[in-house]
């Protein structure tokens, strides 16, 4: 009898240790980094995020078991900590097939316009050779650019980017529509803006995590909040103009 017991007691005791392994799996801490200088879209606050894209992500971070930290992060640094492992998640962020080599997009979530930011009213961008356009360092624009032989100008926030604007030392920024009233906030010259592009943001899962679980957790969660945020219009959509119709 007692050699008949020993099997099921290390069966139990093996049992128990994987339990407890996968418990503390689910219960595992994950940085998230959310991108710096853009408070009033999105921070961290007391440990939660708020602003106008807030609503998305804590409906989606809702749906995610985990123990989740949010930071606040320059663009660089969250794309960097997303490669080496340091972080788990980072956002907003906007997809490109470099950001792909290292971590998994989650699958849009809401859509923003990008708009081309000008101080002169200048003719078709395609139709112009060498201009300065201000980009954000390693913001995900790049095949935006217009034009024959385009210069690109990298600033650390698009503050510096509109700054430089302003001054005469680049000829057109890319940003959020939603955020020029910001950066042009005491601006008394005349400006221009026409539309880049429509794009989907959502996050990043990097590929270092352990959690094989929780790529899909993540993309799961993003469906049904995405479409929670379009039944959702008037209390979730973010301000901005009218949609693109084709988007």
């Amino acid at each position: 009898m007692q050699r008949l017991g020993w099997p099921k007691l290390l069966n139990f005791l093996w049992l128990l240790l994987f339990s407890l392994s996968l418990s503390a799996d689910s219960k595992r801490h994950h940085i998230v980094g959310v991108f710096a200088d853009i408070e009033r879209e999105i921070t961290v606050k007391d440990g939660r995020l708020v602003g106008r894209f807030a609503p998305y992500y804590r409906c989606v971070f809702s749906r995610v078991d985990g123990d989740f930290r949010f930071v606040n992060m320059p663009l660089a640094q969250i794309l960097r900590q997303l490669e080496k492992g340091g972080i788990s998640v980072g956002l907003p962020l906007i997809q490109t097939v470099e950001r792909d080599q290292y971590a998994d997009f989650g699958g849009p979530l809401f859509r923003l316009e990008y708009v081309y930011l000008m101080v002169q009213d200048f003719p078709p961008l395609e139709s112009m050779t060498g201009l300065r356009f201000g980009f954000v360092r390693k913001f995900a624009g790049l095949d935006l650019l217009k034009g024959d032989s385009p210069n690109v100008i990298h600033v650390s926030d698009w503050a510096q980017a509109v700054e430089m604007l302003r001054l005469g030392r680049v000829d057109v920024v890319v940003l959020p529509w939603i955020m020029m009233d910001l950066y042009l906030e005491g601006y008394g010259g005349p400006h221009y803006e026409r539309t880049a592009a429509w794009i989907d943001l959502s996050m990043y899962i990097s590929h270092k995590v352990k959690d094989s679980r929780l790529k899909d957790d993540f993309r799961d969660a993003i469906r049904a909040c995405r479409l929670i945020g379009e039944k959702s219009h008037d209390a979730w959509d973010i301000p901005g103009r009218q949609r693109d119709p084709e988007g």
